[in-house]
């Protein structure tokens, strides 16, 4: 079966994280991806790690860099400028994660390479995109989330300011990244036409706390820190502790908290017209929290986790990372890809988390060396060896 992208060639000019999670997806989906690095260091993600065995591989670049073929530029050289504008006339789609305005600067901005191929999609990934007063910051992560309000509302309430424990914004704005890309290619089928996509981590951000942003909008009522209860504010829909370890319960409608009642055997809770409806268990929601916790503490979470569920009442055993991913259930769906390596190790990588019927087979190949694959594509784009051994003394590419 032919994978969604088979066919799609990917100009890759980014590093990190939000830019490469963008061409990973893209890859998965069968596009074959062209990765551009500095000569010698590479992307910056593969030093993300401290371990001698990970060096110029750390785990989180094995992670979105599998099956991408790399070119060592010096893009501090015409002469690399030129590889990459004939790299950019043949490319379906580039995508890249300078600050605004350094593409142009090198000669390489949407508007020049247009000029080559009419039919690029350029995807710029930035940090408050291409437009605005902000466009000329620079921007991580973690500098985000302060800026978009994330932080505002995560933790407990009365906590300070708590980020989320892993890079939410990056993931969220690589994954807008890709639907932007596919979006324009689709568009391209009936135009013919590529265009510029402009993916802001900001605005991404936003965009994934729409659940809380748009009724402010409407609502006026600043959002506040919830802790871990749920969306609804149910205090039977909040993270308790058990005879062993904590458990999250979702109890949001009324038949799920009559249900919630009866299964941890207090059905006396049913009488109390403070618990009544859910207006009224929000008003004495420390009362009535307090008297589920004393009787989930009877039992060791497994077992509500199981009665729970049974009888009706979404629930979840808080775990840790490798408790999940040794999850039988999760066994079964595929998520997980791996490859061997030449030493004998293995690389990890997920899956794109959605399945599709046609999709086509995929398969986790290792990341690149940096410059793997400078000679190869140099070829397919016409130049000789006595031109790449010129361009290699003029300091404008290493090839492994």
């Amino acid at each position: 079966m032919q994978q969604p992208l088979e066919g799609i060639t990917v100009l890759d000019a980014t590093q990190v994280m939000a830019g490469p999670f963008c061409t990973h997806l893209l890859r998965l989906l069968g596009a074959r991806v062209i990765k551009v690095e500095k000569p010698g260091e590479g992307d910056a993600l593969r030093h993300y790690a401290r371990e001698p065995q990970f060096a110029q591989r750390a785990p989180a670049f094995i992670g979105f860099n599998g099956g991408k073929e790399s070119v060592a530029l010096n893009l501090k050289n015409p002469q690399a400028i030129e590889v990459v504008r004939r790299l950019a006339a043949r490319c379906d789609v580039l995508v890249e994660n300078f600050r605004p305005g350094v593409m142009a600067r090198l000669g390489l901005g949407y508007e020049e390479l247009k000029a080559l191929n009419e039919r690029l999609i350029y995807c710029s990934v930035s940090g408050y995109g291409q437009s605005g007063p902000l466009r000329d910051r620079p921007a991580f992560d973690h500098v985000v989330q302060a800026v978009c309000g994330l932080m505002s509302v995560t933790g407990e309430p009365g906590s300070g300011p708590t980020k989320v424990g892993f890079p939410v914004v990056d993931t969220f704005s690589g994954y807008c990244a890709a639907f932007g890309v596919l979006a324009a290619l689709q568009q391209r089928e009936r135009t013919g036409l590529g265009q510029q996509v402009d993916v802001a981590m900001l605005d991404s951000a936003l965009v994934l706390m729409s659940s809380i942003v748009a009724p402010y909008l409407t609502s006026g009522r600043e959002p506040q820190k919830t802790g871990n209860r749920g969306y609804n504010r149910s205090p039977a829909s909040d993270t308790f502790d058990t005879k062993d370890r904590s458990i999250t319960l979702g109890a949001n409608t009324q038949s799920q908290f009559e249900i919630l009642c009866r299964t941890i055997g207090r059905p006396d809770l049913l009488q109390d017209p403070r618990y009544a409806t859910g207006a009224s268990r929000e008003d004495h929601a420390d009362e009535l929290r307090a008297e589920i916790q004393r009787a989930l503490l009877e039992r060791p979470a497994a077992e509500w986790d199981k009665l729970l569920n049974k009888a009706g009442v979404p629930a979840g055993i808080v775990r840790t990372i490798p408790e999940v991913l040794e999850e039988p259930h999760l066994q079964t769906r595929d998520l997980i890809l791996s490859s061997p390596a030449a030493d004998g190790a293995r690389y990890y990588s997920l899956d794109i988390g959605i399945r599709m019927e046609h999709r086509g087979g995929v398969s986790m190949s290792p990341p690149p060396v940096a410059g793997e694959h400078t000679l190869a594509v140099l070829r397919e784009l016409g130049y000789s060896q006595q031109d790449i051994d010129a361009l290699a003394r003029d300091g404008a590419l290493s090839a492994e």
